[in-house]
């Protein structure tokens, strides 16, 4: 599989090539694209290591080569977590080491369960191996191109007749329980595949197929995947969605202290593979989704400031027009700022919200209004009442924000000691229960109060902040007996809550006349069947940890060295790009040159590495910026803008901070042009700081 006929011409400064045209393949493909086909060009491009924390799978293969075989065996471990990138990688890493093995590209198509596309342009690389394959092999091969099809019933049949024909083999009936999950629509279908994943879990207790009982019981019956949940993170501590998955079901069981942990080793676990394979963050699949439901945790288990850590974390992450915008839906930054907002308003932490810089979306109605609503609130709330006014003005210009409206003007009314007002505005505005009947406590209105108060802990049971409110207005309707039981509820259910936040400092004094303890916490609630987990913080880091770029000292076209210490203590853009014949690779070097005052003037500097030996280099055109020559493609290597499996080059664009961090990056098989973005972006992420 490896090759460097690329990279070979490129160097060579050769565009025709008409000499050895007759005997190469007929079409060849653009610089930086896969030779064995498009299907290659949007997965892994970089070697795959054997991981830590990935179980043993047995799953024999016709492959002679034991590496290959071990890479095989953990790719089908990571197609178990649906961590499908990365199973992708290990299959080619497989395929590399045993080109012949077709079992590695049946891997490969698996791993493609969201892309039908590139799953069907494996299995076809795999039923071209075939008649190299065992018979049991076949098998599989065959039934992949169902799956790569879309021939779901076929596909469910030939995983029957495998289950049957090799009853030992129990990867075959985990990919038969997996689908069957997948469509588990009615109770029959249900019990099926329990009863399959149980004859797998008899053989192989720790096996992650625990991760496909959870889905399986994700909703209704809850409580039938407890003890998988318990075990889902353990059989596979190296992926992440194994971990998050186990918060689902402690989630759904309102298990907040116990969802929270698992989502914390989520969001650890990515960030520590993040730092292995130089990433950013939204290149994981469900990344961002898995770090706001720890956010969201943290806020259940009174936690604001490490909600507020996550949901800003998010709000910082590296953006990028495929991955990570404010105006989708997926990406950190949409899923980040609905947190941020929502921890802000729910802990009243009024005067953080007001220095907190929330960015607007004007696109998104329902986005502005929350965040409008939350400053207004808080403007009013710290008796700034003319920007208060500012942002009330702004909400009555946004649809269907009469709520929202009667929140603030509740607020404002409550800054000029208006009760009535007050009480008139919150009977319109919504807000969540624990909330409203704390304001009604302070307008004097205990019954009232009282009544949502009980409410609010009923419907979020488990959740710090309703039952804090709760024994609040207890204590304030003089209930002593009430507030001292509820109180003994809160207390394992506030066992990590950060005591210092407003709304639960307010408890001290009622805890101390309960005969609690200054630190009223208590232990959270034990569990006889949970198994000995890591310790979390060696799981990662919190949050994602820019990497430090590698080092380069390369000549430009006059043989002047130019290394990256030349640009310590400043920012610079760097981009590796094919060479002066790939005309997508000048497109984009032009463009940036078109930039490149843009970028002065904003204290960022700009190289370019082309891959063209230094005669080459020296013969392009003159740019505002270095052009450094790479023709060993070493830098290319270092930097992973470069395809192991191939022995080519790819295209490359990253930023490098002050310190040198690698802040943004894009690497692939087609060059990234929009050099406005990469500006403004990193405009955004060097004002951070971070």
């Amino acid at each position: 599989m490896k090759r460097c006929i690329l990279s070979c011409f490129a160097l060579l400064g050769i565009s025709g090539v008409t000499a050895l045209a007759h005997a190469q393949e007929p079409v060849k493909p653009a610089f930086g694209h896969s030779m064995q086909g498009e299907a290659f060009n949007e997965g892994p491009r970089q070697r795959a290591v054997l991981l830590k924390g990935i179980p043993k799978i047995e799953f024999p293969t016709s492959t002679k080569n034991k590496k290959a075989q071990q890479f095989f065996e953990q790719g089908v471990a990571q197609i178990h977590a649906y961590w499908y990138f990365e199973a992708e990688r290990s299959f080619r890493q497989a395929a590399d080491l045993d080109p012949e093995l077709a079992m590695a590209y049946w891997g490969m198509a698996r791993a493609n369960a969201n892309n039908r596309t590139r799953a069907k342009g494996f299995a076809e690389k795999a039923k071209e191996k075939r008649d190299k394959a065992s018979k049991r092999e076949q098998g599989y091969i065959d039934a992949i191109s169902f799956f790569a099809n879309n021939k779901n019933d076929d596909y469910i049949k030939a995983l029957r007749q495998l289950v049957a024909d090799y009853p030992l083999d129990i990867e075959a009936t985990a990919q038969l329980a997996h689908e069957l999950q997948e469509r588990a629509f009615d109770k029959p279908r249900q019990d099926e595949v329990e009863r399959l994943t149980q004859e797998v879990l008899a053989s192989y207790p720790m096996h992650p197929i625990h991760h496909y009982r959870i889905h399986l019981w994700d909703k209704p019956n809850n409580e039938n995947a407890l003890d998988s949940a318990h075990k889902s993170g353990l059989t596979e501590q190296a992926s992440a969605h194994m971990w998050h998955m186990e918060g689902h079901i402690y989630t759904q069981l309102k298990r907040y202290g116990d969802a929270a942990v698992s989502q914390e080793a989520s969001a650890r676990v990515d960030h520590a593979h993040m730092g292995r394979v130089q990433i950013i963050p939204d290149q994981i699949f469900n990344y961002a989704h898995n770090n706001q439901w720890l956010a969201e945790s943290f806020e259940f288990t009174g936690q604001p400031q490490k909600a507020l850590e996550v949901a800003r974390n998010l709000v910082a992450n590296p953006r990028h027009p495929k991955l990570n915008t404010l105006s989708g839906f997926s990406g950190s930054a949409s899923q980040g700022l609905p947190r941020l907002i929502e921890t802000l308003e729910r802990y009243e932490l009024w005067e953080t919200a007001l220095t907190e810089n929330i960015e607007s979306i004007p696109n998104k109605a329902d986005h502005e209004r929350n965040r409008l609503r939350l400053l207004g609130c808080a403007a009013y709330a710290m008796g700034k009442r003319a920007l208060g006014q500012q942002h009330l003005d702004a909400l009555g210009k946004i649809k269907d924000s009469d709520k929202a409206i009667a929140a603030v003007k509740c607020y404002a009314a409550l800054g000029e000691n208006n009760s009535a007002e007050a009480s008139k505005q919150l009977d319109a505005a919504g807000l969540p229960k624990e909330r409203e009947a704390l304001l009604r406590l302070q307008l004097g209105e205990p019954e009232k109060a009282l009544t949502l108060a009980r409410d609010a802990a009923k419907s979020r049971a488990n959740q710090v902040l309703p039952q804090a409110a709760l024994v609040r207005v207890l204590h304030a309707s003089g209930k002593l007996d009430e507030t001292k039981a509820e109180l003994e509820k809160l207390r394992p259910l506030a066992a990590r809550a950060e005591l210092d936040t407003p709304l639960l400092a307010a408890l001290a004094p009622i805890a101390q006349q309960c005969g609690a303890s200054a630190d009223w916490r208590g232990a959270p609630p034990a569990d006889p069947l949970a198994l000995p987990r890591p310790k979390i913080e060696s799981l990662g880091p919190l949050s994602w940890v820019a990497p430090a770029a590698p080092s380069f000292s390369l000549k430009d076209g006059n043989g002047k060295k130019v290394s990256l210490k030349d640009y310590a203590g400043k920012p610079v853009i760097v981009l590796f790009f094919l060479g002066a014949s790939c005309e997508k690779c000048m497109e984009q070097v032009n463009a940036f040159a078109a930039e490149a005052e843009g970028y002065r003037k904003a204290g960022i500097e700009l190289v370019a590495i082309s891959l063209d030996p230094q005669e080459q280099v020296k013969k392009m055109k003159a740019m505002p910026f270095p052009i450094l020559a790479n023709p060993d493609l070493k830098t290319f290597k270092s930097w992973k803008a470069f395809d192991d499996f191939e022995d080519m080059a790819l295209h490359g664009t990253f930023l490098v901070d002050g310190t040198g961090k690698l802040r943004w990056m894009d690497t692939g098989f087609a060059p990234f042009t929009d050099a406005k973005f990469v500006l403004t972006e990193a405009q955004r992420l060097l004002s951070r700081g971070r």
